[in-house]
């Protein structure tokens, strides 16, 4: 299995022609098929082989780009080991899977790494963006292969990959990388596995243990071969030759293979000029009870299950409002103390229901580490194309966050960071000359504070001026030149949320375009979450983002407006209150504004908003936050505080902008749910 091409000989593939071998003729009609355009092999993986070599191939992969993103700053022994070995993992599994070309290209990296190891070649930017192009490759065949479609031809970035590993090597490394050590050399070794005969299915058995050797190592013999193992002829033995890069190797093979309480391995291999055999078989569970329960903790489900059972979970905290109510009912009947033993169960039902609520919410959840693992690589080639060095420090990524949430987020934080490298992050020349190091300070943190998540983008740049937003804003039309003078600076500082808006001089691929700090609010409020901004000239820039820590349930304040029941999500409510004929003035054209504490607020009619005819007096306010502003909006009444199902409006409602969703009521009624700042005020 030379650089991952499958053997014939040993059953593992197809014929030199590029027929398909009679054994692969035979192969049963649910296997994964996979033929490419170009490709002298067909490849077959059926769905339960094609899940474990996917999921171990972005393993390996997220591990190579994570880890080539921080060689270029550390470039220790270990990190180059870690790389080397992904590398090699990856060929294994793509050669023993049949898939030549992505098992090539893999080898051709792990070569490059392989120099940089034995400290042939130096790291450098170049060799690092080889290496990134070939991750991304691997990524777009892996996606390829998971969606049936042909996959992306590699051979000129492998050529381009050989061609960097066979320029003359540079230099020994200096200081910072000389304790790269040379590899301990290719070890080889002869496996004999023993399958116990207690072993319920033996063929699966042993096509795990191949699968496992493949990964470790080159299969240099296997008997029975490969295609017999998967025809379900395997015995209680395979005997495989196999070369290995290191002894670590080995080790890591070995110890892989005593998961298999069913193996018995016999490894014979040469130490010192003689031949060594040892017997290894998995490790008696009194002397590894932590490692046979972790086997256990953790099952794999799908999103759509958890979504199904959430669902599920939702509909049954509808009921419980329902049995509640229902209860209530029956104890203003006085029913000879039922009504009492039904309020015990009630009582009961709801806390376990609740419960139930909190545990599934808590399965949704996703550490912010799938968001932020994706911006080392974003920041490191924004930064080159800009000419600017950039330090990106990352702290609680082990936060967790509902991951309906995670796109929005992830976009929000996006144009961030495209923001403060452009606009704020100064030239390396520029920040010498006013005294500040040359790499510019970028910082991303998060944490969970009053059951929201909070997240900060700091940048330590050349902050924004509120008089040039000032000028800008006059410039554009936006204010007239005594506006913009009344404005305090954090006034001036909330137009760059103004949709078009941009302080750019020239437009360039990054930003100028005045799509960016609108994207982020809109989309903030969109998920019920909020933004804050703070600058400061000559010292950076500060945003901070606060979400809620779930969308499927949420608390909301029920109110009544023209007979009918509506939601108002609680994170836009500030507060209620009577509404007194004294406390409303009325200015301009007949435009109305409540006097709060001295304060004037534009006061609306919900059922006005809303296009609701009624005729009752509305004598309850609702102090609402929508968008830059605050207002009090009328209704009939408040019918009290509850948690909601936030259901999805159907086709043709699914684009109604006044309304996020429907909720059922504990009396089985409907209620909408109001978007307060997608509601366009008609006065």
């Amino acid at each position: 299995m030379k650089n991952g091409r499958r053997n014939k000989k040993n059953g593992q593939g197809v014929g030199a022609a590029g027929k398909p071998s009679s054994e692969t003729k035979n192969q049963t009609a649910d296997h994964y098929t996979q033929q490419k355009e170009g490709c002298r092999e067909m490849v077959e993986l059926s769905p339960d082989e094609l899940e474990l070599f996917v999921s171990e191939a972005e393993e390996n992969i997220n591990g190579l780009e994570s880890g080539l993103l921080r060689l270029e700053q550390e470039g220790d022994a270990s990190l180059v080991a870690e790389l080397f070995r992904h590398a090699h993992t990856l060929k294994g599994s793509a050669g023993a899977a049949g898939l030549t070309e992505m098992s090539q290209l893999a080898h051709a990296m792990e070569n490059l790494l392989d120099q940089v190891r034995n400290g042939e070649r130096k790291v450098t930017s170049d060799l690092v963006d080889a290496l990134l192009e070939g991750v991304d490759m691997l990524r777009a065949m892996v996606v390829a292969l998971q969606q049936n479609s042909p996959l992306p031809n590699p051979s000129p970035l492998i050529n381009r990959i050989n061609s960097i590993a066979e320029q003359q090597p540079s230099e020994p490394i200096g200081e910072s990388t000389a304790e790269v050590t040379a590899p301990s050399g290719e070890v080889t070794a002869t496996l004999n596995i023993f399958i116990k005969p207690e072993c319920p299915m033996p063929a699966a058995r042993a096509f795990q243990a191949y699968l496992t050797m493949s990964r470790y190592g080159e299969i240099v013999s296997l008997d029975p071969p490969v295609n017999e193992i998967q025809a379900g002829r395997a015995k209680y033995r395979l005997v495989a030759q196999l070369k290995l890069p290191d002894r670590a190797s080995l080790n890591d093979l070995e110890q892989e293979l005593t998961r298999f309480e069913d193996l018995v391995v016999e490894v014979q291999r040469q130490q010192d000029g003689r031949k060594v055999s040892e017997i290894v078989t998995a490790q008696k569970e009194i002397e590894t009870p932590t490692t046979a329960t972790t086997e256990l903790q953790s099952v794999r489900v799908s999103i759509e299950q958890m979504d199904a059972l959430l669902n599920l979970v939702g509909e049954l905290v509808i009921e419980r409002a329902r049995l509640e109510r229902g209860v209530r009912k029956i104890a203003e009947l006085n029913a000879n103390g039922v009504a009492e033993e039904l309020q015990g169960v009630t009582e009961r039902v709801s806390r376990i229901v609740g419960q139930l609520q909190e545990s599934l919410t808590r399965t949704r959840m996703v550490p912010l580490s799938v968001v932020f693992g994706r911006f080392p690589r974003l920041v490191r080639e924004l930064a080159r194309n800009m000419n600017k060095r950039v330090q990106l420090r990352i702290e609680g990524e082990d936060t967790e966050i509902d991951r309906a949430l995670v796109e929005k987020l992830n976009e929000c934080l996006v144009h961030l960071i495209r923001n403060a490298i452009d606009h704020g992050i100064e030239p390396p020349d520029e920040r010498v000359a006013i005294g500040k190091p040359a790499e510019g300070l970028l910082e991303i943190s998060a944490s969970q504070s009053e059951g929201s998540v909070i997240v900060v983008v700091r940048d330590d740049g050349r902050g924004i001026d509120p008089n040039k937003i000032r000028r800008k804003a006059v410039e554009r039309g936006l204010l007239t030149e005594e506006q913009a003078a009344n404005l305090s600076d954090d006034e001036a500082l909330q137009l760059i949320f103004r949709s078009g808006f941009s302080t750019k001089e020239e437009v360039s691929e990054v930003s100028g375009r005045g799509v960016g700090m609108d994207a982020v609010k809109a989309a903030m409020e969109q998920i019920g979450g909020a933004i804050d901004f703070q600058s400061q000239v000559g010292a950076g820039t500060t945003v901070t983002l606060r979400l809620p820590l779930t969308l499927a349930i949420i608390p909301a304040l029920l109110v009544r407006v023209g007979g009918r029941l509506f939601a108002l999500p609680m994170h836009s409510v500030t507060e209620v209150l009577d509404l007194h004929r004294s406390d409303i003035q009325t200015i301009g054209q007949g435009e109305k504004v409540l006097m709060l504490r001295g304060n004037p607020l534009p006061l609306c009619s919900l059922s006005h908003l809303l296009g609701i005819r009624n005729g009752v007096a509305e004598k309850t306010a609702v102090i609402v936050r929508q968008r830059e502003r605050t207002i009090a909006v009328s209704v009939e009444g408040v019918e009290g505080k509850d948690e909601i199902v936030i259901k999805p409006l159907g086709y043709p409602l699914h684009n109604l902008r006044t309304f996020i969703g429907a909720t059922i009521l504990g009396d089985g009624s409907i209620a909408l749910i109001v978007d307060l700042n997608g509601l366009a005020i008609r006065r």
